[in-house]
C-alpha cells in the first residue's frame, strides 16, 4: 500500500510538499566540455539524444495536474539550445503551466537575437547565461550573464573532482527539486551526473508515486540530518553545500 503525502510529512520534521523546481533533460548534447562539468569526464550516459515529445507532454500534463507554479528549466548537463524544436517544447510547457516560471539555462553560444525573441514569444520568462570561456554577451532585457568566477562549483559527487573527506551537512535539495533525465528517469538531484540513484521512471510511474515514495522519504530522512554517509549512495561523495535549509534552491 502506498503512503499518502501526509504520512510522509509526519515522518520528517520538514513537511514534504510538491517540488518547487523541476529540471527536464530535453537532450543530452552540449557543444562544450568545461573542465568542471561531468561532460568533460563522463560524456553522456544515455543512448538517447533527445527527450521524446510525447514523454515531455506527459510530464508537463502531470505538472499541470498539481498546478505547478515553481521554476521549470530544460537542462541537466546539456545545452538546451542544441535542440532545434526547443520553442515547441517551451510553448507546450507555457500553455499547460501558466503559473510556472520558465528559465532557460544556457552557455549562450547559440543564443542569437532571433532565438531569444522566439523563445520569449514561446513562453520563456528569463535567460540565465553562463559564459564559460569568459566571452562577453550582448545585453538583453530578460537575461542575466554570469561567468565561472560566479559559480559555486562542486565535484558532482566525484564525477569531476574526487571528494576525499566526508561532508556532514544537511541537504534539502530532495525536498524541493525534481530532476528528470532524457528517458524519464527521476534521479535524486542534479549532482547525480552518473545517474546512479534512479527513484523511478515517468514512463511507468507518476510524479506523485515517486515524489512521495518510500525511497525518496529515506533520503530526505538522512539528508535533512546531515547524514550523507548513511544514505549508502552518491551523497557520501557529495561536497555540495548549496542547500543547507528549506527553500534554498534557485
Amino acid at each position: 500500500m502506498k503512503s499518502s503525502p501526509s504520512a510522509h510529512a509526519n515522518a520528517c520534521s520538514q513537511p514534504v510538499i510538491w517540488p518547487s523546481v523541476v529540471e527536464l533533460e530535453i537532450g543530452v548534447r552540449c557543444n562544450r566540455a568545461c573542465s568542471y562539468c561531468p561532460n568533460s569526464t563522463l560524456g553522456s550516459t544515455s543512448h538517447l539524444a533527445f527527450m521524446d515529445v510525447g514523454l515531455f507532454r506527459r510530464i508537463v500534463a502531470q505538472l499541470s495536474d498539481i498546478a505547478f507554479s515553481g521554476r521549470l528549466s530544460f537542462h541537466f548537463y546539456n545545452e538546451p539550445l542544441m535542440r532545434r524544436d526547443l520553442g515547441v517544447l517551451v510553448a507546450i510547457a507555457r500553455a499547460a503551466l501558466p503559473l510556472a516560471h520558465l528559465v532557460l539555462y544556457t552557455n549562450g553560444d547559440l543564443l542569437n537575437d532571433s532565438r531569444y525573441h522566439n523563445l520569449l514569444n514561446a513562453g520563456i520568462d528569463f535567460f540565465l547565461v553562463t559564459r564559460h570561456g569568459g566571452e562577453p554577451m550582448k545585453p538583453r532585457l530578460h537575461q542575466r550573464v554570469q561567468f565561472p568566477r560566479d559559480l559555486d562549483l562542486s565535484g558532482r559527487a566525484g564525477a569531476v573532482v574526487g571528494v576525499t573527506t566526508s561532508l556532514r551537512r544537511a541537504c534539502h535539495a530532495p525536498f524541493e527539486m525534481l530532476i528528470v533525465t532524457v528517458n524519464g528517469d527521476v534521479v535524486l538531484c542534479h549532482e547525480d551526473a552518473r545517474r546512479e540513484v534512479v527513484l523511478g521512471n515517468l514512463e511507468r510511474s507518476t510524479i506523485r508515486e515517486i515524489w512521495f515514495g518510500e525511497t525518496m522519504e529515506k533520503f530526505r530522512h538522512h539528508l535533512m540530518r546531515g547524514n550523507r554517509q548513511e544514505t549508502g549512495s552518491i551523497c557520501a561523495r557529495c561536497d555540495n553545500r548549496a542547500y543547507p535549509g528549506p527553500n534554498m534552491t534557485i
